[in-house]
């Protein structure tokens, strides 16, 4: 499929997702909320075992497109915007339940609806000078795409409730602290060291990832008694998997693992 608003490109393992209208600092619209959700659809072929998104130019997403909400201002606006969290929200979901890592390579803007995608994804990965802010009350809006439900199971209520309701910037820094992110990368090193969390996710033990995302999507669900049936029923087949064989044989050969993803 081609696509107007994003790239992607499969390179053996990885694929890379883009968001691509940089001169609108990759903000959402209809357009590439549907065409991520396509996106994201094409990378559950098997072939592709992790997944790096990132934003063209010099911010990851500046959440929605504030010109277009100003361009369909008016009676109609309100079927208009919610055609527009019909197109955004999908993706959202597609990423949490796809069993693979995902990885968010961010720089400049994660805001609003960004901010959201950052946090769909798995391991996030910020340059310094990386930002994050629930922009939504700058305009006079209450969060999207999750932010909600991100936040308030990474921070807890009253962090989210201070980020929602300040809608103040969080500078990369803080947001290790926070546990916003992952890692912090100073920017010369950014480009390479995302490359080598890419590939290492890329050629890991894909269905260990799977099962280990969906035990902690499940996690804050489940009671311990549902949790523990589920370690058990999910370990169990995995101890049956290639990737297992290989990880025992290299472990008492003392060499690298060669995972395969099956």
């Amino acid at each position: 499929m081609s696509y107007r608003y994003l790239t992607l490109a499969k390179q053996g393992p990885l694929a890379r997702l883009t968001l691509n209208r940089p001169e609108n600092f990759n903000s959402f619209h209809i357009g590439l909320g549907e065409e991520l959700q396509a996106a994201v659809r094409e990378c559950e072929d098997e072939q592709v075992r992790a997944v790096l998104i990132s934003g063209a130019g010099k911010h990851f997403c500046a959440g929605g497109d504030v010109k277009w909400m100003r361009d369909n201002l008016g009676e109609d606006f309100g079927a208009a915007f919610d055609a527009l969290i019909d197109a955004c929200h999908p993706p959202i979901m597609a990423l949490r339940n796809l069993p693979k890592p995902v990885i968010a390579a961010i720089q400049g803007f994660a805001s609003g609806a960004g901010f959201s995608l950052a946090m769909a994804c798995d391991y996030r990965i910020a340059a310094e000078n990386a930002k994050f802010n629930q922009a939504y009350v700058n305009i006079g809006l209450s969060p999207d795409c999750g932010s909600s439900y991100f936040l308030t199971r990474a921070l807890g209520p009253v962090l989210a409730i201070d980020l929602i309701f300040t809608g103040r910037v969080v500078a990369a820094e803080e947001a290790l602290r926070l546990g916003i992110v992952n890692q912090v990368v100073p920017q010369e090193e950014f480009a390479q060291t995302v490359e080598q969390v890419a590939a290492s996710f890329a050629n890991g033990p894909t269905k260990a990832y799977a099962a280990a995302k969906l035990l902690v999507n499940k996690a804050l669900e489940n009671d311990l008694a549902t949790q523990l049936a589920l370690e058990q029923k999910l370990v169990v087949e995995n101890a049956q998997s290639d990737d297992f064989s290989e990880g025992l044989q290299a472990f008492f050969e003392k060499r690298p693992t060669r995972f395969i993803g099956k």
